[in-house]
Parts: C-alpha cells; sequence; structure tokens
C-alpha cells in the first residue's frame, strides 16, 4: 500500500511537472511575443524621435548658414562703401598735395 501511495505522489508530481512545463512554455511565448512587440513599438519612437531631431539639427544649421550669408552680403557692402571713401578721400589728398605743390612753386616763381 505504501508503494501504491508513493507511485501516486510519483504519478502526479510527473503530470504536474509537464503541466507546468506546458504551461510555462505556452506562458514564456506569450511574454516574449509582447516583449519583441513593445521592443518594436519603442524602436519606432527612437527613429521618429531622431528623424526629428536631425531635421530640428539640419534647420537650425540652414537659418545659421542663412543668416551667414546675410551677413556676409552686409560686410561686402560695407567693404565697398568703405572703399570708396578710401578712394575719395586719397583723390582729395592727392588733389590738395598738388594744389599745395603748385601753390609753393607759383610763389617761388
Amino acid at each position: 500500500m505504501v508503494y501504491a501511495n508513493l507511485a501516486g505522489y510519483l504519478l502526479v508530481a510527473a503530470g504536474g511537472l509537464v503541466l507546468g512545463t506546458l504551461f510555462g512554455s505556452k506562458f514564456t511565448g506569450a511574454l516574449m511575443t509582447s516583449i519583441h512587440a513593445l521592443e518594436s513599438r519603442i524602436s519606432t519612437v527612437e527613429g521618429a524621435a531622431l528623424a526629428a531631431t536631425t531635421s530640428g539639427v539640419a534647420g537650425a544649421h540652414a537659418a545659421a548658414i542663412q543668416s551667414h550669408a546675410v551677413a556676409v552680403t552686409r560686410l561686402a557692402g560695407a567693404i565697398e562703401k568703405h572703399a570708396a571713401a578710401v578712394d575719395e578721400h586719397g583723390a582729395a589728398t592727392v588733389a590738395a598735395a598738388v594744389e599745395g605743390h603748385a601753390a609753393a612753386l607759383a610763389v617761388t616763381k
């Protein structure tokens, strides 16, 4: 009778082990499927965030380049005005020097 009880316990334990393994396998499979789906969604969100960040950086670079181009254009205009002023000043200085030299020559004659 003792052996019959032990055999019954072993059968119940083996059945529990088999059922537990089957249930655990199904549970693990379902859990892994949901984890993979979650990873896929997270990857999609990360990709969208990276794309938005990259486009924002590209937009900032484009704006900086445009601003720089405007500043260079203004600088070129200022350089042209300065060059014209230097030419006028140089011409006026040369004219004054010629007049002064002519006046000095006229005085000595």
